[in-house]
């Protein structure tokens, strides 16, 4: 290892805020990631305005940092074909470093309008394999960001497999699904997690089961992987990136140094040279954690260690004690600001209170008989709720949490955020009588020069080189400082000081022209209109397929040989093996299509299994169902002329990503679940599937609810969640490919709405059978039989059910 390769890895920062971005430059991270006014997926971040952000770009430049622009949200039709090139070309001329998206109808506006690009690839693109590396790089995608879940040595075969860059998350909040794969905010109250709009249901308690307590089974902790650094850096990981837009400046700012600071550290003394030191460890958990740090999934598929079930928020860090009733201890010194806080069992705070003087380790800890009002200009102080109530009594043992280190954050403030980055320049100045002042400025490859008025002959007493030069190097709030400014002059001159002054503005601007000229493009294309077919209206009835996801459903799925209206059996691969294909066998005999579906999720520890999977499945197959673009990939080298139906979990919410995903992999498109019934029209649906019954697939998690609540039990079971709203939902512990599936508790139903439905005109439709009785699936089909047969009048089949987003859509 050598220094070099310090440019090998960068240090990508959050920037939730043009603060961020600085505070975490200075710091030295290399690059951050930023979203705009639209379409990235923080929508609630202080995002900048676009003059702002062409600013921050050029802040970027200018240091030799770098700005990727995030568009990683889902795109409607109009947003994409209307909006999207006229709010990133600006962006674009301005040399925007990169853009970092999801969205593969973006991708191909992008490559046809904005040529010069670097293109990242989201981590909502759930990239688990080898097999989507390549294929995202023969899209001419730049660099990737893979899945959280994976581990290092699937990191290191897909390093192996591309020349792209490779970025993975080392620091900050993980979701509790696989990347991209939630809808389950989506899904409760309308805000979409594809849209930068998610509300965060995993960090909500939830009941697991009956007869149990609520806790935060869901709320994963944060990731930190200072400790893994030396594997990440052998692993060829290119980019290090910390999550936190959501997050204060200070993170920004002291994640970044920590990364830089320990990554530059272990180029520097090697692996058994190479320490983490505990005090560095310490402030972080003081500025944020969640019940400590996990590795994440860098050395473990899953574990109970990974979620904190007591709080979703900030933990704090533990700072007293009570030793006896109601008298406290501290434990560490204290600071005047710092916020302290008591807790219930409950993990909720019952009493909250700022320090307003200093309190050393081993002294007693006064707290506050009552709450008081915030005096004006206060930090903070204890929360509303408590506001007027008494402090609770404290039993021996109590802990006291610290969720606010006053002097840590004015260390942080000090150093990062009060400072601002300068590049040093060298310039040189001419003064001599009735000739015009010259200043030279020289940077990097720069140098410009600029002349101003004539120096005047001194009447009294010439101006010294001290004299010229003083308002000269006065460069302010510029982004610039002399390293040396050298004066020739004749000694005999006066120049008055606004005219040096306005011939330091004018080189200075100059210099800062002649470094941003070198990244402005303009070659941006306006796009073409994306390919618009007219629904094709067809007397031909719509074809109802069935799909069956558990054991117990597939034992029943004999019984569709005797519907007449159904046209295909969809069944999961790997319960058809254990099957022994028999339920498959006895559908084909009685004139049945049959497909069957691949797992929610592709690892490369599955591989061998799937494929011997799949070669059994093949003389009974007609087609498989894929629900993601790694497994679609592999259907291709499978069988090249394969009939392949991608799920909903394939998004595809506009014509260009529709056109796209069909020519790539010649397959029929399942309809995207969040648009309402217009989004879907004016999409057209004449040769997609349409889930019409069916209850929700909201998360595929490779945690898993049953091993961290008891015990893994190596079986395929259903459980229930109820959350605070005593609303339901399931989870599937998926065992032979060790994920975890969390359906929504109602099902949705839309076969009912006859007239929408035959106005939408889909190729098929799709009932999704996953917990249901035998007698409610015969009662499902046949309703479904009877309302298109004209033999029943189009009503309401179930008590309780949703209509999805068929009607409300997202936002």
């Amino acid at each position: 290892m050598g220094s070099n390769e310090h440019n090998l890895i960068e240090i990508l920062a959050p920037a939730g805020s043009i603060e961020s971005m600085k505070a975490a430059f200075y710091a030295g991270a290399d690059a951050v990631y930023m979203g705009g006014s639209r379409f990235g997926a923080r929508a609630f971040a202080d995002n900048p305005q676009e003059e702002e952000l062409k600013r921050a770009i050029d802040y970027a430049h200018i240091h030799g940092k770098k700005l990727y622009l995030t568009m990683n949200t889902l795109f409607k039709e109009r947003e994409l074909e209307e909006e999207a090139f006229s709010f990133l070309k600006p962006y674009y001329e301005e040399g925007l470093d990169g853009i970092i998206i999801q969205d593969l109808g973006l991708l191909n506006l992008l490559k046809e309008s904005f040529p010069k690009l670097p293109i990242h690839g989201s981590t909502q693109m759930t990239i688990t394999g080898k097999e989507m590396a390549k294929w995202l790089e023969n899209q001419g995608l730049e660099r990737i960001v893979l899945s959280r879940e994976l581990s290092l040595d699937e990191m290191k075969q897909i390093r192996k497999s591309t020349s792209m860059e490779i970025e993975v998350f080392v620091q900050g909040a993980l979701c509790y699904c696989y990347s991209g794969q939630c809808l389950m905010s989506s899904f409760i109250g309308g805000r979409s997690g594809n849209r930068g709009r998610c509300a965060q249901p995993c960090r909500l308690p939830y009941q697991v089961g009956k007869g149990t307590d609520a806790d935060y089974i869901l709320s994963p902790k944060d990731i930190c992987t200072l400790k893994d650094i030396p594997d990440l850096v052998d692993s060829g990981v290119n980019s290090y990136k910390i999550e936190g837009r959501m997050k204060k400046p200070e993170y920004a700012a002291m994640t970044a140094w920590l990364y830089r600071h320990y990554v530059d550290h272990y180029l520097n003394v090697g692996r058994e040279n190479y320490r983490v030191d505990p005090k560095d460890m310490e402030r972080l958990m003081d500025l944020y954690n969640r019940g400590g740090f996990s590795g994440g999934y860098l050395h473990q598929h899953n574990h109970a260690q990974m979620i904190f079930r007591e709080r979703p928020n900030h933990m704090g860090v533990p700072v007293a004690k009570v030793s006896k009733k109601n008298t406290i201890l501290t434990e560490t010194n204290l600071n005047s600001g710092d916020v302290l806080e008591i807790r219930g069992k409950d993990g909720k705070a019952q009493l909250q209170w700022t320090l307003s003087k200093e309190v050393n380790t081993g002294k007693n800890l006064d707290i506050p008989m009552k709450e008081e009002r915030k005096k004006p200009g206060q930090n903070r102080g204890a929360s509303k709720e408590n506001k007027g109530k008494a402090a609770p009594r404290l039993q021996p043992g109590t802990t006291i949490y610290r969720v606010r280190n006053q002097r840590l954050i004015d260390e942080m403030r000090e150093t990062y955020l009060s400072q601002d980055l300068k590049e040093k320049i060298l310039g040189w100045m001419h003064v001599y009588k009735d000739a015009p002042v010259v200043l030279t400025l020289e940077w990097k490859e720069h140098t410009v020069t600029v002349e101003g008025d004539a120096a005047q002959a001194a009447k009294n007493q010439p101006m010294t080189e001290e004299q010229l030069k003083k308002p000269v190097l006065k460069t302010g709030n510029t982004p610039f400082v002399f390293e040396s400014l050298h004066v020739e002059t004749d000694g005999e001159c006066y120049v008055p000081n606004s005219v040096l002054n306005d011939l330091r503005r004018q080189a200075i601007s100059e210099l800062e022209k002649a470094c941003l000229e070198s990244f402005e493009r303009h070659d941006a294309i306006i796009p073409k209109a994306s390919p618009s077919k007219a629904s094709i209206v067809s007397d031909t009835p719509m074809k109802l397929h069935i799909l069956l996801s558990g054991p117990k459903m597939l034992e029943q799925g004999k019984m569709f040989a005797d519907f007449e209206c159904v046209d295909q059996v969809t069944m999961e691969l790997h319960e058809a093996v254990m099957n022994d294909f028999q339920v498959a066998k006895h559908l084909k005999m009685n004139g049945k299509t049959v497909c069957f579906a691949l797992p929610s999720i592709f690892r490369e520890k599955d591989r061998n299994k799937i494929v011997s999977y799949m070669e059994k499945a093949k003389k009974y197959a007609d087609g498989w169902l894929v629900r993601q673009i790694e497994l679609a990939l592999l259907v291709k080298t499978f069988d090249p002329d394969a009939k392949m139906i991608l799920d909903s979990s394939v998004y595809n919410m506009n014509k260009r990503t529709k056109e796209f995903l069909k020519q790539s992999f010649n397959a029929v498109l399942t309809a995207p679940v969040e648009l309402n019934y217009n989004e879907l029209k004016a999409l057209n649906c004449s040769d997609m599937e349409l889930v019409v019954y069916g209850h929700q697939t909201l998360m595929v998690s490779a945690q898993c609810v049953q091993k961290n609540h008891a015990s893994c039990t190596k079986r395929p079971e259903m459980l229930s969640l109820t959350d605070r709203q005593h609303k339901n939902f399931y989870v599937y512990n998926e065992c032979d490919f060790c994920y975890n599936k969390i359906y929504n508790g109602l099902p949705t139903i839309l076969f009912d709405k006859k007239k929408e439905i035959q106005n939408l005109n889909p190729v098929s439709v799709r009932m999704h059978f996953t917990m249901e009785s035998p007698s409610m699936m015969r009662h499902l089909v046949s309703s479904y039989e009877q309302i298109y047969s004209g033999q029943m009048p189009e009503k309401s089949i179930l008590k309780e059910f949703t209509r999805g987003h068929f009607s409300r859509g997202i936002e």
